[in-house]
């Protein structure tokens, strides 16, 4: 018997393996495996058959395959194989690759047909996979702007923000898939120039907003009732109409910081000022020492108003 063979033999019979076991694990036919151990190497196709399949053979039976490798080379009168043996290009006339470093459990006598599974029918999946994550990161950064902008610059506008980030994705997203973009189906706000409103049960106009606010631009509405010509203090009431960031300061003490939702009442009483700051003027109705002054302003509109007291 073959020198080789004996050792491939008796290490695969002290684990206890039959051929056949030995076979299901490194995927070498059976019939190649009994070659090896019977030294029979015109059994196997091509001498880089007999090394590949060797080495693997070894490596699975746990020995060291170099030794072996040599041996062989030195029956058949050739010189020792280097460490580091060369790589075969895998062609299917040709499926043994050659690698120092290949594991056991490697096919070396598999077909190869020169196609890869990987990545086939994975470039449309791929593509709607990428449109999705960048409209979902898209969506994620309007809600964010939607929710601080306003608080950070007391801005009304996120209604315009959303709308605008959502024509944005609507026109990504054809362009990617070809569609025709669908136009907005958004309502358009309502004109800010409403005759009255209710408040309480009682019906109330809405007045101009231009008073105490020289800065600011009028809102085209009704003229805006007088306050009394004294006032000794200030009884601010706000109904919140539409949400709205808002911020109110009684007395250089700041009271109200924060989103006003709707239906909301506000109280306060001050001793020498009353000061409002708001993101959605349209949103607040104020009500100052009993005289109903209608909202602050326009959908939208940033507002600041001071009242103060004659003393």
């Amino acid at each position: 018997m073959d020198e080789i063979g004996h050792i491939l033999r008796e290490a695969r019979e002290n684990k206890g393996l039959s051929l056949e076991e030995a076979q299901g694990k490194t995927r070498i036919n059976v019939r190649y495996l009994t070659a090896l151990e019977n030294g029979q190497y015109s059994a196997l196709p091509t001498p880089v058959h007999v090394r590949g399949f060797l080495r693997n053979y070894a490596r699975f039976l746990g020995l060291d395959p170099q030794p072996l490798l040599t041996r062989y080379a030195a029956g058949q009168g050739q010189d020792a194989p280097p460490p580091m043996a060369e790589t075969r290009e895998i062609t299917p006339d040709n499926p043994l690759v050659e690698r120092q470093d290949q594991p056991f459990f490697d096919p070396v006598n598999m077909e190869v047909n020169g196609k890869s599974g990987y990545g086939v029918g994975s470039g449309g999946s791929g593509g709607m996979l990428q449109i999705v994550i960048i409209v979902a990161l898209v969506i994620a950064l309007a809600l964010i702007a939607n929710r601080f902008i306003p608080i950070l610059f007391g801005r009304g506008e996120e209604g315009n923000a959303v709308e605008e980030v959502s024509a944005a994705v609507r026109d990504m997203v054809a362009e990617v898939t070809g569609a025709t973009p669908t136009p907005s189906t958004t309502p358009t706000p309502a004109p800010t120039g409403e005759s009255s409103i209710t408040v309480n049960g009682t019906e109330q106009p809405i007045v101009n907003t231009g008073r105490n606010n020289p800065g600011g631009a009028a809102t085209p509405t009704a003229t805006r009732p007088p306050l009394p010509a004294t006032m000794e203090e200030v009884r601010l009431k706000l109904d919140v109409l539409e949400r709205t960031w808002m911020e109110v300061t009684v007395d250089s003490s700041v009271v109200f910081s924060g989103i006003a939702k709707a239906n909301d009442t506000y109280e306060w009483t001050a001793q020498q000022e009353a000061k409002i700051v708001v993101g959605n003027a349209i949103g607040v109705f104020a009500t100052v020492n009993d005289v109903a002054l209608g909202r602050l302003g326009g959908r939208g509109e940033s507002h600041e108003e001071v009242w103060r007291t004659t003393q």
